[in-house]
């Protein structure tokens, strides 16, 4: 009875083992396709030669997310962190007052986001500016990058637009 019970065990971990190097090697060909090559892998998009990382891109999505506000994707943060420093800009050359950080997180506390991030901040510095100015701010002559794991930059609509990767296959059209 042991040896059965030994040899069930290395079935099992053989199995075990199978099946974490199938997963280990479909991340590792996944990976490969979610970044352009003129992004690194850990950088959502890049403004003006000033990269944001996809790292605050999910931090502060996943803090804004806690407050009670609709709640946003990862492509509309990174859509309003890209306008971070267009619309502060676009805000002191329209002569409105500075927004404090200490303010920002006051609002972000009484949401119920205790530590905001500074991530989080940013997001809703431009988010402050953005509604300050009453819309987008002139971003034309701005070079934006967008890594294609988050989507492509439209300058005409001012937003990243989520794409699916084309290795997804739309069920509708499948049965139809």
């Amino acid at each position: 009875m042991r040896i059965a019970a030994s040899s069930l065990t290395r079935a099992r971990a053989r199995r075990s083992l199978t099946a974490a190097t199938v997963a280990a090697a479909g991340a590792l060909a996944l990976s490969g396709c979610s970044g352009d090559a003129s992004l690194s892998a850990g950088v959502a998009a890049v403004v003006d030669g000033k990269e944001i990382s996809v790292a605050d891109v999910q931090e502060a999505t996943a803090q804004f997310n806690t407050l009670p506000v609709q709640p946003a994707t990862t492509s509309d943060t990174l859509t309003l962190l890209i306008y971070g420093d267009l619309a502060e800009t676009a805000y002191t050359e329209a002569g409105l007052p500075p927004v404090p950080d200490a303010q920002l997180e006051a609002q972000m506390r009484s949401g119920g986001v205790e530590e905001p991030s500074d991530s989080l901040i940013n997001l809703y510095r431009s988010i402050t500016h953005l509604n300050g100015l009453g819309g987008l701010p002139p971003g034309g002559g701005a070079d934006i990058q967008v890594n294609p794991r988050f989507g492509s930059w439209d300058a005409e609509a001012g937003q990243v637009i989520a794409q699916a990767p084309d290795w997804i296959t739309d069920i509708s059209e499948v049965q139809n």
